[in-house]
């Protein structure tokens, strides 16, 4: 009876080791591991596309958009590469090297996600209109396309004024931007964008907190004071020069 019960035992035991044992199809695989990617840096919001309006952006020859990139699969100890190509849009319009260029993008050993920069380059192309630019997941990195619905960035290429609709009109408790910085042109708005950094597309509050959007007496007279600096320094270099507009009329501030 005890040599039957121990018979029994190693029979167990040799199915347990057997079991622990995974089958070539049940490995880990590395290879399958894959990234996702979308704009910006928030797991919460992916926006489907992103407008780069150059006429809104201060004057520089090179800037980027920041997109998330995620590993989908299991971290590695070492470094891994993804690349991204055009995979849509227009092509024709938009052209790697001359609109857009790449980073080199790596998943480091032993982490799962990175924020990476796309490049974008001031051409002038784009005053007549827009144009977009569909990016995916090369095949030629070490991780492939993940997630049907995370593996594309969309990107749009603007550089077209738009006179903001409260420059020369604006209800209390507003103050009307022109009240500040005068008469409205695209060369006006393209040196003050560059001289505060950023588009001059807000609202002026006279009284109460500003929200989103929104700034108040002291940061819009501030915004005022440096662009009229900016401009004196610019036409004190400039003697018998001094800026002028799209329509040949000295810039001034009020």
């Amino acid at each position: 009876m005890k040599r039957k019960a121990f018979f029994i035992l190693i029979v167990l035991a040799g199915g347990l080791l057997g079991a622990c044992k995974k089958s070539p199809e049940m490995m880990y695989n590395s290879a399958t591991d894959a990234i996702n990617i979308w704009l910006g840096t928030s797991l919460a919001q992916k926006p489907d596309s992103i407008e780069y309006n150059f006429a809104f952006k201060p004057v520089v020859d090179k800037d980027s958009i920041v997109f998330t990139g995620m590993l989908l699969g299991q971290q590695a100890d070492h470094d891994r590469t993804f690349i991204l190509k055009a995979v849509g849009g227009d092509t024709n319009k938009v052209k790697l090297g001359v609109h857009y260029e790449f980073g080199n993008y790596i998943i480091k050993s032993n982490t799962h996600t990175a924020q990476f920069p796309i490049y974008i380059k001031r051409t002038g192309d784009f005053k007549t209109g827009a144009a977009r630019i569909v990016l995916g997941i090369a095949e030629t990195g070490d991780l492939k396309k993940g997630l049907v619905e995370n593996s594309k960035v969309t990107l749009i290429f603007n550089d077209v004024f738009a006179k903001p609709a409260n420059w020369d009109v604006d209800p209390y408790p507003y103050t009307k931007l022109s009240t500040y910085f005068g008469v409205y042109s695209n060369t006006k708005f393209q040196f003050i964008t560059t001289v505060i950094g950023t588009a001059p597309v807000f609202r002026v509050l006279s009284a109460g907190t500003p929200a989103t959007g929104e700034v108040d007496f002291t940061t819009v007279s501030y915004y005022k004071s440096s662009c009229v600096k900016r401009l004196n320094t610019y036409n004190a270099a400039n003697p018998g020069n001094p800026m002028r507009d799209e329509n040949n009329n000295l810039i001034t501030f009020p």
